[in-house]
């Protein structure tokens, strides 16, 4: 019914709509959502760089040790201590890496080593040579070769 420009409501019908407590409600629980779904993209994108970084770091061991396998026996320890600090990796050679191993670095350890090969009963000289990559923080990764010494 309308009078006067004004509506009325008939008795013992409730009002329609929000209170100003329900709307505060709504919208807390938005904010939390949202909040929710926030953490939820930066823990995945955290967990994804990790994982890129992760991948790096066992292609650029690789690499290195690849390099190392190609070097003569008694050249070795010439690359004992080697250190590629964080992104500043480059190949034995001096060529630089691509941009995108920038967030991790390398170093070299070459130290004697004799092992025993159980079957034969014999040991075997050489030389234990240890890759490891790492970031900021930690390392990431470390590959370790023999390499026996070669027969004279």
């Amino acid at each position: 019914m309308k009078s006067r420009g004004r509506t009325i409501r008939p008795r013992g019908r409730p009002r329609r709509g929000f209170t100003l407590i329900e709307n505060l409600m709504a919208a807390v629980v938005l904010g939390v959502v949202v909040l929710a779904v926030g953490l939820a993209v930066s823990a995945s994108q955290k967990a994804s760089f990790e994982g890129q970084k992760a991948i790096l770091a066992s292609m650029a061991a690789d690499d290195l040790m690849s390099e190392l396998r190609a070097v003569a026996y008694d050249d070795l320890p010439l690359h004992d201590g080697l250190f590629q600090a964080v992104g500043e990796i480059t190949t034995l050679a001096g060529a630089a890496y691509p941009e995108t191993y920038w967030p991790i670095g390398r170093r070299v350890s070459v130290a004697d080593a004799q092992i025993q090969e159980e079957g034969l009963g014999a040991y075997v000289d050489g030389r234990l040579v240890t890759v490891t990559v790492f970031d900021e923080v930690r390392d990431i990764i470390s590959l370790e070769t023999f390499f026996p010494e070669p027969a004279s």
